[in-house]
């Protein structure tokens, strides 16, 4: 998560959380080296086996927690948003071994199809940034208003936050420091980018709602794979902004290939009583819907997926339908 808001995440997971143990390879002390060098020696095909049959189990949990809302209300037809219908062949995690990692599929990622990354929230580091460098040759275009630097040594970093493209959802305290994503292309020279040749990783503290909402299609279609980390799924007044950016960002042809609930979020509990992670991080990825067809639970990869909180264990798994 990006230095804003960490504090208050910090102390809120710790009294939720408190107590828990860690179980498992879940002890393991941190890496805080890049994942990749580490675990991208484990085969390609059982980290992926793992992965889809780990995180259908979160999406399982969403989907029940879905069929506890009324029928056809905006909070159950948000949470059905989150069903996998994306497929993936190769799983690799890109950044921090927790806090800051995150899984992202592999399948047509290199520099002939891919043209440049971009890194929405940085805070002071971003390993995330330096894998896409060094493994995929990609420039790694980096945005921030919160901090005056990166320790990227490749990237370029522009001290700017990301904001909706209606004006209307600026940072507080960084208001004359917003871009919008169509700026971003500009300002990088990716404005006629074709589609699907740029890659995004956004963590933006919840900024990244009213973004997606109101977002183009022709914008997000030149992204061919996505990572997010949406925030706070608790605030059940903001459902319906939260359902229309899900239906952009689906509407633009991505699919949802892998989620991991953050444990620094701790969890949501609807009005019909279920309990889903309150901030999940979601790989989104552009193709055919997956052989079979969605699935409604959560794909966790013991190999590639940590808790996000090395001190305390994951959180349980979900299920979207």
């Amino acid at each position: 998560m990006a230095s804003r808001g960490l504090t208050l995440i910090l102390g809120f997971a710790s009294a939720l959380l408190a107590g828990a143990t860690c179980q498992g390879d879940e002890c393991e002390a941190e890496d805080t080296s890049s994942l990749l060098s580490v675990k991208g020696r484990v085969s390609s095909r059982s980290s992926t086996e793992r992965a889809q049959s780990d995180s259908l189990a979160l999406a399982a949990k969403f989907a029940a927690a879905a069929k506890t809302e009324p029928e056809r209300t905006t909070t159950q037809a948000l949470l059905q948003t989150f069903r996998i219908c994306g497929q993936c062949n190769n799983y690799q995690r890109f950044g921090e071994g927790h806090d800051g990692g995150y899984l992202m599929c592999m399948d047509g990622l290199d520099k002939k199809t891919m043209k440049a990354a971009y890194s929405l929230g940085v805070e002071h580091h971003d390993q995330w940034s330096e894998d896409v460098i060094t493994h995929l040759g990609l420039p790694v275009n980096q945005f921030d208003c919160t901090v005056s630097e990166s320790a990227c040594k490749g990237c370029k970093f522009f001290k700017k936050c990301i904001v909706s493209s209606d004006g209307k959802h600026p940072l507080q305290g960084h208001e004359k420091e917003g871009w919008t994503l169509a700026q971003v292309l500009e300002k990088t020279g990716q404005t006629d980018a074709a589609e699907g040749s740029l890659l995004m990783k956004m963590d933006i503290e919840a900024s990244e709602w009213p973004i997606y909402a109101v977002e183009t299609q022709e914008t997000l279609k030149k992204f061919g794979e996505l990572i997010v980390e949406f925030h706070w799924l608790d605030q059940t007044q903001n459902h319906p902004q939260y359902l229309k950016a899900m239906q952009h960002i689906l509407k633009a042809g991505f699919k949802v290939a892998h989620l991991h609930g953050n444990n620094f979020g701790g969890m949501y509990e609807t009005s019909g009583g279920a309990k889903i992670p309150n901030v999940v991080e979601v790989t989104f990825v552009q193709g055919a819907t997956r052989a079979g067809g969605c699935d409604d639970d959560q794909e966790y990869d013991k190999k590639l997926d940590t808790p996000n909180n090395a001190n305390n264990a994951e959180l349980p798994m979900a299920h979207f339908g």
